[in-house]
């Protein structure tokens, strides 16, 4: 069945490699993703109005990388990674508060491969959503998921227009910065802890992050994630998440569940927001290329008032090759009163990338193209 896990992403050969003299094999890789497409909003979130655009990141982030190993023998393997986030409907770099200037944005690291697990430095994907993406229903998919209730909700980085405190290393939730990852896999299982390095004198805990992450892959898929996030200036606590979730596939059916719970807090440790989720979804696999998916999200925002998020997606993916492949997919998105006075604060249970107006309801309908080189 065709995966939009960025894991796969990261992992995926898309052009051939470069032997190396002597008995050591090396190769570089370029490889990428570019994903456009027509995005109908009948409700914009300003409230003024239907909008029609043409949308980058429908399914998969559009990106370009770089990726190198070498054989240094014994089962050891020198590694690294560049990957850089761009917008295929303009050509601009993808960027959030405090990460306006970066072009590997994504990973920027350098690693050690051995029997005994891996090794990574640098910025790279954290192990927490590298955990979640194998339950969540639609696989963090770049629109039309909880991958904005996982970002928004975690947005400590510099610049941040929350006020939520500053973390130099965290981006998002998403990616971290400044860190060290070891991870392994054994047998059915596999799993990875990264630690983000504050780099504040006198202090191994202000800016600091702490990601974790496991899956079990057997009769069931399961898995398991935790990360928090530190202030560079306080030390608090600037965001706690953790999350579980199950999968399990009978026949061509595939069923998911996932939840996860996440604290927003300010840099005098106080909460800001509370946020929950759940979220079940099934796939359909109808052909060798063609997929049917639903998934649904009940997303709770506990702050200065209560506010509950409903959503449903419908979405159909169709392979014309293994690397290009048509989508569509419709979602109805009942959005609680969260965030009437901070925009961004809106996003914190919204599945819809740009957002959807608060306290309304909103019909997306999104066809697309996506190939993978």
């Amino acid at each position: 069945m065709r995966t939009r896990r960025y894991r796969n992403i990261v992992l995926a050969v898309a052009l051939a490699t470069i032997a190396s003299a002597a008995a050591a094999q090396s190769s570089v890789t370029l490889y990428g993703t570019v994903d456009a497409g027509v995005l109908y909003q009948n409700r914009s979130v300003t409230g003024q109005g239907q909008q029609v655009q043409l949308a980058t990141g429908g399914v998969n982030p559009s990106v370009w990388g770089l990726k190198g190993t070498e054989d240094l023998g014994g089962g050891m393997a020198a590694t690294f990674a560049l990957e850089s986030y761009f917008a295929s409907n303009n050509g601009t770099l993808m960027t959030s508060p405090g990460y306006q200037t970066q072009i590997f944005r994504r990973q920027s690291n350098v690693g050690l491969t051995t029997p005994y697990g891996t090794l990574t430095l640098g910025k790279m994907y954290s192990p927490a959503i590298l955990a979640a993406i194998v339950t969540e229903p639609r696989e963090f998919a770049e629109n039309l998921s909880n991958l904005y209730t996982w970002a928004y909700n975690q947005l400590a980085a510099p610049g941040n227009a929350l006020g939520a405190g500053t973390n130099p290393g965290n981006d998002v939730g998403v990616f971290i910065g400044n860190a060290l990852q070891y991870s392994n896999t054994l047998g059915p299982v596999w799993f990875g802890a990264a630690y983000s390095f504050g780099g504040v004198p006198g202090s191994m805990r202000k800016g600091n992050e702490i990601s974790l992450g496991v899956t079990y892959t057997g009769p069931v898929i399961a898995s398991a994630a935790y990360q928090q996030v530190a202030d560079s200036v306080s030390g608090e606590n600037v965001s706690r998440l953790w999350s579980v979730g199950v999968a399990k596939s009978y026949g061509p059916v595939t069923g998911k569940l996932n939840y996860f719970d996440v604290i927003d807090r300010a840099i005098d440790g106080g909460d800001i927001s509370h946020v929950t989720s759940i979220s079940p979804g099934v796939t359909y696999q109808w052909s060798a290329s063609n997929v049917a998916g639903l998934a649904g999200y009940y997303n709770r925002y506990r702050g200065g008032h209560n506010s509950t998020t409903r959503s449903l997606v419908l979405s159909n993916d169709f392979s014309l090759s293994k690397r290009t492949m048509l989508y569509a997919q419709v979602a109805y998105v009942d959005a609680g009163a969260v965030g009437t006075i901070d925009p961004l604060e809106s996003l914190k249970t919204s599945i819809v990338a740009g957002g959807t107006e608060p306290g309304a309801n909103t019909v997306l309908v999104n066809v697309g193209i996506v190939h993978h080189f």
